[in-house]
């Protein structure tokens, strides 16, 4: 059974960056991690801050172009096709993928904007409909999160 980890966030921003820290976290674990996004624009965008979210970071990265013979640990991407490591899926599209089953964790970030919430609620419902393992986990403060992961 797949796991998925609600993280609440307690403010309106900060999205793009948890999800970094949390692509750092898997990753430092051993696991492959594929974030998954609405669009090109963020996928370029999060390929970006993976590269400067910290000063003395670096996270092995690409941009998942459909081919299978994917080096990098982390990669980034949109649409229907996703690779073929299956370990932890980090969705910022705010639906659930077609291919989420295939991953043994997803990460599910929400900002604190009631709009976003409501349709995490109806992700959440999926899920536990579909018999997956979940978890929700309140962040109060981003900047004291970062700094201590």
């Amino acid at each position: 059974m797949s796991r998925v980890d609600f993280y609440l966030l307690s403010s309106e921003s900060g999205i793009d960056k948890f999800a970094c820290i949390m692509a750092s976290k898997a990753w430092t674990a051993g696991n492959n991690v594929y974030i998954h996004t609405d669009s090109e624009d963020t996928t370029k965008k999060l390929d970006d801050m993976l590269w400067t979210f910290r000063d003395i970071s670096f996270i092995p990265h690409e941009i998942y172009n459909g081919n299978e013979n994917i080096e990098s640990p982390v990669t980034i991407g949109f649409g229907k096709l996703s690779p073929n490591h299956q370990q932890v899926l980090i969705n910022l599209d705010g639906k659930i993928p077609e291919f989420a089953n295939k991953f043994k964790r997803v990460i599910e970030i929400v900002e604190n904007n009631d709009k976003k919430k409501e349709r995490a609620r109806d992700r959440y419902r999926q899920y536990k409909d579909n018999d997956y393992e979940i978890h929700d986990h309140k962040i109060d403060n981003l900047n004291e999160f970062y700094q201590s992961k």
